[in-house]
């Protein structure tokens, strides 16, 4: 499956000082793995605000306990709040590949799921120690590379689900329900199954995701909302206005006010 879908996703909103940064992984891993990524923050209260992206979410959290844990699928916006020194490393799981894992992505908590609650604690324990213990971030990538390639490549999402994605990102989320079931030859109510299963998400709320996130890319260079949803297909800007507000907790000028901050 090739994938055109790259979501933003994270904005920090208030923070005492920080250091984001994104690595890429592996090029065998681009369809199942969106990006690598560090956090890290001087003392002080840091809030992090997340949008609904269709991913999950990996974090090895970095100090005197490390620990890795797994974020579900979000609906919704949501915000975080955290104090002290933060020193986080994780990946951002392309939709299905949490699937490919082992992982019921539709039990997935939005909160902060321990690693290993879902996978074998031997195999967690693996991966944090030597996260740990790689001293720079081009070795945590390396660390991640290895751990992600044993575990996805050469293994495949149920067809019908492989298709329907692959629509979806091909029209960024414009096509209905409707016709996705018809493209991916499943009944809509299997369909809806294999998304919960693999996704987290409903196709419909899914498809939200998708066509939102490809109207948060374009918003910075765009000249009015209105020219931005007839691209994406909506039925007016009043359409598209409700569905950023619902989904991204937001107005369109707000996202362009952020979009500096948001990765």
């Amino acid at each position: 499956m090739s994938v055109s879908f790259r979501p933003k996703s994270i904005t920090v909103v208030e923070s005492a000082g920080y250091a984001w940064a994104e690595y890429a992984p592996h090029p065998a891993l681009a369809a199942w793995v969106g990006s690598y990524w560090t956090f890290q923050t001087d003392p002080g209260r840091h809030v992090i605000r997340t949008l609904p992206d269709g991913c999950v979410d990996l974090t090895v959290r970095l100090g005197s306990t490390p620990r890795a844990f797994l974020t579900g699928t979000h609906r919704r916006p949501r915000s975080w709040t955290l104090r002290g020194r933060v020193h986080h490393v994780g990946a951002r799981l392309l939709p299905g590949a949490a699937a490919l894992l082992g992982i019921d992505a539709g039990a997935l908590s939005e909160e902060w799921t321990p690693l290993d609650r879902r996978l074998p604690h031997r195999i967690v324990g693996r991966l944090v120690r030597d996260i740990a213990q790689a001293g720079t971030a081009s070795a945590r990538v390396v660390v991640l590379d290895a751990f992600f390639s044993e575990r996805l490549l050469n293994r495949g999402l149920d067809p019908r689900l492989s298709r329907a994605l692959q629509q979806i990102f091909d029209r960024q989320g414009n096509i209905p329900v409707a016709a996705l079931a018809r493209h991916a030859g499943a009944p809509a109510r299997t369909l809806g199954r294999l998304f919960d299963q693999a996704i987290g998400l409903s196709p419909k709320r899914f498809v939200r995701v998708v066509r939102l996130q490809a109207a948060l890319r374009e918003l910075p260079g765009a000249d009015n909302w209105a020219h931005v949803a007839v691209d994406l297909g909506y039925h007016d800007q009043a359409h598209f206005i409700h569905d950023v507000r619902e989904l991204f907790g937001a107005t369109p000028g707000d996202l362009v006010a952020m979009r500096e901050s948001t990765r």
